[in-house]
């Protein structure tokens, strides 16, 4: 009876290992992967939405006149990609184990959460600021430019 019971407890903590390493690596890591697709899908999808301000050379601000739907997309894209800021941020202070291990791989999530959120206050403006936010976006998540540069 005494190899049962060791049979038994060894079997639970087997189970809690595996749930421990399930709900706190591995879920949080599909949940990076997922959050790093939908970053790519939303630039693709955004890239070409339009601004309402454009960035002279001598740096002067005009005001762009847009449509109503394209003033529209442009508030969704600027409120995707806060709210993809925000998850990113969530996981970098929440996930600590999983925010770790893609540190580890060199992926930094708050890092990334702040480049997102510059991306969505720089994309009402057309210029050098909107697209350097893009790119800097790009190059922390390694998100290979349509050029596949």
């Amino acid at each position: 009876m005494g190899a049962n019971v060791q049979s038994l407890f060894i079997g639970f903590v087997g189970g809690v290992a595996a749930w421990f390493f399930t709900e706190f690596v591995t879920q949080p890591l599909r949940r990076f992967v997922d959050l790093r697709r939908e970053v790519t899908r939303c630039l693709v999808v955004y890239g070409n939405v339009s601004a309402r301000l454009g960035r002279a050379k001598s740096g002067e601000l005009t005001r762009l006149d847009l449509e109503p739907e394209e003033d529209a997309r442009l508030v969704e894209a600027q409120n995707a990609f806060r709210d993809l800021a925000g998850k990113m941020r969530g996981f970098a202070h929440v996930d600590h184990i999983a925010s770790w291990l893609v540190s580890w791989r060199g992926y930094k999530a708050d890092g990334i959460a702040s480049a997102l959120i510059a991306y969505s206050n720089e994309i009402t403006t057309f210029g050098e600021g909107r697209a350097q936010s893009h790119d800097r976006v790009q190059k922390l998540l390694r998100i290979r430019s349509e050029s596949g540069a």
